[in-house]
């Protein structure tokens, strides 16, 4: 059936409105008023002639009531027209009636004038009111923008915190079988689920094999062997390499294992497990509730995947590597094919990261800054609640973005890389100071070599890491770090005045003992040929002191002071 609109003309709807009646008939009563021997046929020329009024100067003003009533209710337009008319009734009596037409024309003036103006005042002041209202809205418009942009720069953080923890941990041990535990227990704790199932694949059996896990039984741990590739949800993933989330799994038709409905997981996500595009295994996180998860937990758990599977190639490649050493030269050469392969996969990870955050994330937030103050200077009509509100916003801006730089320069320092080992570990010594309040003191001895960049970068992340203890575990209020040069070695000595603590009895039992930040530094000094000392009792202090010898490829750099 045709659909048929009907257009009102603006004269309907100004007679339709009841307000323009009421002009009408104010203007009716003041006709009748100022022509009352017209109209009424009386004999007095005025209403009020027993006041001794015979002037109509009052009749006159009461003319400004519907040209004021007028003005206010149809704007501008209406007031105008309001004035037209009131001149035409005016001006008769004015002209050829009135006993003295000069006095009368000068009153029918001046109220034509006061009219005009009030008009005036009516446009001008809903004009302001109506500037007023766009900048309330355009500050709610830009209030709501704000605060979008720092919800993502909470998530933007949160995420780079949670990727930089990962890559923290599973950089700390190149032992497979520790590394998969604390990856299950640090992919817990970032995601706020409390399952987390790591599975290796077996290219000789294309079977997934359950390798770490948390928040599940022993029998769920049994029920899941022999799991093929393309079986079920995580032989899915490993058979395609791309992410899956499962809302309901107890309902959904591609469960091929009836564990999973007996121990209760309903919500999953799987993420393949790569190193240089293969996959290597799966990644999930499970609760016990139907949900969706959302696009960011998507892609953080797939980069958290990236990094656990560079990890597990690098740590199998280890093995391998290690268990074909024989000799002390092939060992050396071996080792120092690892390093590159180690430094290469996670340090590539983290200048990529620290090279987006600087690049995207903190100048985002540096013209979101500039945003922000341009639009507290440009704008006149914020209340002082408003200002100080959006200076609140600003500092937190400042505040998120100096964490960010913080994060970019923790992943991958650029002065490493621009001028040295040296820069590197000044830089750090005073940024840990600053931020921990700790007297960190370093000193440089000898003549300054330079190393090649692989050996520099792991003698960097065993200081960075020394530091890091220290900062978190000794309580120490000082720290001195001594680089010295001699003729065939260099020693880098990190030393405090902490709590200290209790040394195993052999440097090997460090990660058994818990020490994995210890263990992990002592894994690199021993991927480039240097010997890691550490010493410490409880209430003594901790030093741990590397000696690396200086080979005659390596050239001499700028003396150092001493």
């Amino acid at each position: 059936m045709p659909m048929f609109s009907l257009k009102v003309s603006p004269i309907s709807k100004v007679l339709s409105n009841p307000r323009f009646w009421v002009v009408l008939v104010m203007f009716i009563i003041g006709i009748i008023c100022y022509y009352p021997e017209r109209i009424l046929g009386i004999s007095s020329p005025s209403i009020f002639s027993f006041w001794d009024l015979t002037r109509h100067t009052l009749e006159r003003l009461y003319f400004l009531l519907p040209i004021t009533y007028a003005g206010f209710t149809f704007r501008i337009g209406g007031g105008l027209a309001a004035l037209a008319a009131a001149l035409a009734i005016m001006l008769p009596r004015a002209i050829s009636i009135s006993t003295s037409p000069p006095d009368a024309l000068f009153e029918v003036g001046g109220i034509i004038v006061v009219g005009g103006l009030v008009n005036v005042w009516f446009e001008s002041y809903r004009r302001e009111q109506g500037r007023r209202q766009k900048a309330m809205q355009d500050l709610e418009k830009t209030k709501q923008e704000l605060q979008a942009s720092l919800d993502l720069i909470r998530n933007t953080a949160r995420r780079l915190s949670a990727i930089n923890s990962v890559s923290e941990v599973v950089s700390q041990s190149l032992e497979l079988g520790e590394l998969l535990n604390v990856a299950a227990d640090t992919v817990c704790e970032v995601t706020g689920l409390d399952v987390a199932l790591l599975f290796l694949l077996d290219d000789r059996t294309s079977e997934l094999n359950l390798r770490a896990f948390r928040g599940v039984a022993d029998s769920f741990v049994d029920g899941l062997k022999g799991l093929k590739v393309g079986e079920g949800f995580n032989g899915q993933v490993a058979k395609t390499g791309e992410p899956l989330q499962i809302a309901n799994s107890a309902q959904d038709p591609r469960l091929t294992r009836d564990v999973v409905r007996q121990e209760g997981i309903q919500a999953q996500l799987i993420v393949p497990l790569k190193a240089k595009d293969k996959v290597v295994g799966t990644l999930t996180v499970a609760g016990r509730q139907s949900r969706q998860f959302e696009e960011d937990e998507v892609e953080l758990l797939t980069i958290i995947g990236r990094q656990v599977g560079v990890a597990i190639e690098n740590s199998r490649m280890y093995q391998v590597e290690r268990s074909m050493a024989r000799q002390e030269k092939q060992v050396q050469r071996t080792l120092r094919f690892y390093l590159r392969q180690v430094t290469r996969a996670q340090e590539e990870e983290r200048r990529r990261i620290a090279q987006e955050l600087h690049d995207d994330t903190t100048q985002g937030l540096v013209i979101l800054l500039h945003e922000i103050d341009e639009l507290v200077s440009n704008s006149s009509h914020f209340t002082k609640e408003d200002t100080m509100r959006l200076e609140e916003i600003r500092q937190r801006i400042s505040q998120i973005s100096d964490g960010v730089r913080r994060f970019s320069q923790d992943l991958r320092p650029s002065l490493l890389d621009d001028l040295g080992l040296l820069p590197a570990l000044e830089w750090l010594t005073s940024d840990l100071s600053n931020l921990s309040g700790i007297e960190i003191e370093m000193n440089v001895l000898g003549l300054v070599y330079r190393f090649p960049p692989e050996t520099e970068l792991v003698l960097f992340r065993i200081v960075q890491e020394a530091l890091r203890n220290m900062w978190k575990h000794s309580h120490a209020t000082r720290a001195w770090v001594t680089v010295e040069f001699k003729d065939d070695t260099v020693t880098i000595t990190i030393k405090d005045d902490g709590i200290g603590f209790e040394l195993p009895g052999r440097i090997e039992d460090l990660a058994v003992a818990g020490k994995l930040g210890l263990a992990g530094m002592q894994e690199r000094a021993q991927l480039i040929g240097a010997r890691l000392r550490i010493q410490s009792e409880p209430g003594m202090g901790t030093t741990v002191t590397t000696e690396l010898p200086i080979q005659s490829s390596y050239s001499p750099s700028i003396p150092a002071d001493i």
